[in-house]
């Protein structure tokens, strides 16, 4: 585009025809050479084209030689899933040993799992073919290494089958000792039996002979208690008996010359009888219980041996595994002989690898993205083209695309401080003069998909420069579509909408007009961040720091005045404009798609040059550009008529660039001096600061352009594909995307961002116009804000909202 702005000025300021002349014909002049330089432009693309045509000739030709290729892969292919096949078996049948040895013993059980884990170290070696060699030598080894365990299990295990034997010995002989021992209790008893017959006969006693009882009985009560105890003091128990016999007998002796207490004494004798007889019977069920044991024992015994026995047959398995391993290993070291003989082949057809890269990434691309409810767009930055995709092919900005609801469901409204709708554009309420709540766009939420079709590194810094690329958006999922960032509230949850501004962000002044508050009409510089509120309305003039402290923070403190929900612009509601800009616009030159905007104004540097807001609301919820706009300089009001002075306006957001350059938040430059223009960083919540990279911001992924210039590639990283930021600037004014970027040459430090450009931007101006080199803490005379409203889900006013905005959509 002919930049004739320095010969207009001349004209204008011209006080003789002759000048007036001249700078006309330098005019025209100018013009026709960019004419020419056009048509030398043209051939050049034609000529492109023409040897494009010969390349996709060639390619042809190289597909049908690497077709060739293909059929002997796929017989070697097949050969390989033969061998996979005959591995498998052994595998199964491995797993079917690992079974038997798990429940017979636990060591076993490791071997067999072992085994298995090298079953799948196999089945990963027959996907990559150049390696499998290698991972199966370690399979080898370890088979190997796997066998001498299982040996020395086995022969651990008949030590301990040895070891049994002794034990079953040893228990068989205290067995015979218990006998013995119960032999002498049963003798013990039959000689108390006689003893108490004797005493019978007694007829009294004396205190003396029953203190005498009392001790025996005591005696006895401990022979029992012993009797009941270990093996080893059941010989104790039959002496402590033994001794009882002969007290008792001195007892009986005694007792011919007492007779008066005889019948107590004998049933004391009864007692204790009953309690020795307790512990015979205590002795007979401790032999029952040995007896288990060693019935237990014996069949332990047979367990073990037939443990090792399968585990004799497991290793017998094991080895054939191996040997079966071996032959795999012949016949993949084959198989990878063959695939580099063909890899080799397919070097000697020279092909081009990254015309092979881009055919597959277009069918990832394409692949499943047809329904006609997705819309999309092929950005070839390289080639400067653009490309309508899925249901947006054949179809043209505007109307067509009402039926989508990201787009047709955009929608002015007046929003209250709660954040409730109060009425809609073409209501007999609606007002844009801030009477009636502040004027919003109702923006649905969407999902998104970008698939980077071309794309090479970024040489001095991170990520990569995207070179082509699909754009698609849907209003419902779909497989491998996201819901855009912007569509999550405070707390993370994902909602149906948000709020965009509908004219650029002035000041409702607490303290103005008899005290109740008034709107700052001219941009005066009074505000108060403790309780002034940001605002979006028709008629005033955009707030400016002109000489108040109009920041990034301060106007983020302004919004937040209004709400919790109000903020600041932020770079995830404005990546979802600009990605619904280009798929509806059909390019990324937004100026030539919409309009040019407020941006050939001249400057004045004593004030903020911009223009009043509200010359679009006669498009409503459309897209154009005004029919005039008014513009203020100081005490100078002028209206302006010109193509590049009067406002635009996208689906109900007007100026989203141009007229005055618009502070956003949530997005932080950082950079070490080694990484070019630094890399963004990206706030995951609504918790903002100005100079942070860490916590809640984190990194984009790739680098900013180190030079200053038009736009030729964005950056490109999974984690922040939605990102428009430039990584590259080769272009120019018009293509690929004809917007500028001003950076921080090898940034050492923290840069802030703005957008859009100002009222003298010109077409460097535009919905991509980024100006990334202002240092925290920035504002300007030329520097403003927006406001967005993110909503709270499932909040009363919330669900009123979504509600209201159906029924406008089915009205």
């Amino acid at each position: 585009m002919a930049n004739i702005k320095q010969y207009l000025d001349n004209i204008a300021n011209a006080e003789y025809g002759e000048d007036v002349r001249g700078s006309l014909i330098n005019a025209l002049i100018k013009v026709n050479d960019d004419n020419d330089s056009y048509n030398d432009l043209k051939e050049e693309v034609i000529a492109a084209r023409d040897d494009i045509n010969d390349q996709v000739d060639q390619f042809d030709e190289k597909m049908e030689a690497a077709s060739e290729i293909s059929k002997k892969l796929e017989e070697d292919t097949a050969s390989g899933n033969q061998t996979h096949s005959d591995l498998t078996n052994s595998i199964t049948i491995a797993q079917s040993e690992r079974s038997k040895l798990e429940s017979a013993y636990e060591n076993v059980g490791k071997v067999v799992e072992s085994a298995n884990k090298k079953k799948d170290a196999l089945d990963a070696s027959i996907s990559s073919a150049n390696t499998a060699k290698a991972n199966l030598d370690d399979s080898v080894t370890t088979a190997t290494t796997t066998k001498k365990s299982l040996d020395e299990t086995i022969q651990t295990s008949e030590q301990r089958k040895k070891n049994l034997d002794s034990s079953v010995t040893s228990a068989n002989k205290i067995f015979s000792n218990l006998n013995d021992a119960i032999t002498s209790a049963n003798n013990a008893k039959s000689n108390l039996t006689q003893v108490t017959d004797s005493a019978d006969s007694a007829k009294t006693a004396l205190s003396e002979v029953i203190d005498s009882a009392t001790a025996t009985k005591s005696i006895i009560d401990a022979s029992v208690k012993s009797a009941t105890t270990a093996n080893t003091n059941l010989s104790e128990s039959i002496k402590n008996a033994t001794t009882a016999k002969n007290t008792l007998q001195g007892v009986i002796d005694s007792a011919s010359e007492i007779k008066g207490q005889l019948d107590s004494s004998n049933a004391t004798a009864v007692t204790s009888k009953k309690n020795l007889d307790s512990a015979i019977s205590d002795a007979s069920a401790t032999k029952s219980q040995l007896q288990e044991v060693i019935n237990s024992a014996s069949s332990v015994k047979t367990s073990l041996s037939n443990v090792i026995s399968t585990a004799n047959t497991a290793k017998k398995n094991l080895d054939a595994s191996v040997a079966t391993a071996n032959n795999v290993l012949q016949s993949l070291s084959a198989e990878n002989a063959s695939a580099a003989s063909n890899i080799d082949e397919l070097k000697s057809e020279n092909f081009n690898s990254q015309e092979i890269l881009s055919g597959v990434a277009d069918i990832r691309a394409y692949l499943g993205i047809t329904a006609d409810d997705i819309v999309g767009i092929q950005v070839d930055y390289k080639n400067k083209t653009f490309k309508r995709l899925a249901g947006a092919a054949n179809l043209s900005k505007g109307s067509d695309f009402d039926k989508f609801t990201m787009f047709g469901g955009r929608k002015r409204c007046n929003v209250a401080d709660d954040g409730s709708i109060v009425a809609w554009y073409g209501d007999a309420n609606y007002k844009e003069d801030g009477s009636m709540g502040q004027v919003m766009v109702y923006q649905p939420k969407f999902y998104y998909l970008v698939c980077p079709v071309e794309y090479d590194p970024i040489d001095t810094g991170i990520g990569y420069h995207l070179r082509k690329a699909n754009y698609y958006v849907s209003e419902k999922p779909r497989a491998g579509f996201r819901l855009h960032p912007a569509f999550y509230d405070a707390s993370g949850n994902e909602i149906d909408y948000i709020f965009d501004s509908a004219f650029e962000g002035s000041i409702w002044d607490a303290d103005g007009g008899d005290g109740n508050g008034a709107y700052l009409m001219n941009d005066e510089q009074v505000m108060n961040t403790g309780t002034d509120k940001f605002c979006s309305i028709a008629g005033v003039k955009p707030a400016s720091g002109l000489s108040q402290n109009l920041t990034r923070p301060n106007i983020e403190a302004l919004a937040q005045n209004r709400g919790v929900e109000w903020h600041g612009d932020l770079i995830k509601p404005v990546s979802a404009r600009q990605m619904l800009m280009i798929i509806e616009l059909g390019m990324m030159n937004t100026q030539t798609g919409v309009g040019y905007g407020v941006a050939g104004i001249s400057d004045n540097s004593s004030y903020n040059c911009s223009s009043l807001t509200g010359s679009t609301s006669e498009l409503g919820n459309g897209s154009g550009k005004a029919t005039q706009t008014i513009n203020t300089k100081g005490d100078t009001r002028t209206t302006e008529t010109a193509n590049e002075r009067v406002a635009v306006s996208w689906r109900g957001t007007e100026n989203p660039w141009g007229n005055i350059w618009k502070f956003v938040y949530g997005i932080n430059i950082c950079g070490n001096g080694k990484m070019g223009g630094g890399q963004p960083y990206i706030c995951t919540d609504f918790n903002f600061a100005e100079s942070k990279n860490t916590g809640n911001y984190e990194a984009a992924g790739f680098t900013v352009t180190n030079a200053n210039g038009y736009i030729s590639a964005m950056g490109y990283s999974t984690t922040c594909d939605w990102l428009f930021i430039a990584s590259e600037c080769l272009g120019n004014s018009s293509l690929p995307v004809g917007d500028y970027t001003y950076i921080t040459v090898n940034l050492n430090g923290y840069r802030i961002a703005r957008l859009g450009g100002s009222w003298d931007s010109w077409d460097g101006a535009g919905g991509f116009y980024w100006y990334l080199g202002n240092g925290v803490g920035s504002r300007d005379r030329y520097i403003g804000g927006r406001l967005v409203l993110i909503p709270t889900k499932d909040s009363a006013v919330y669900t009123a909202n979504i509600t209201a905005w159906k029924q406008k959509m089915a009205a």
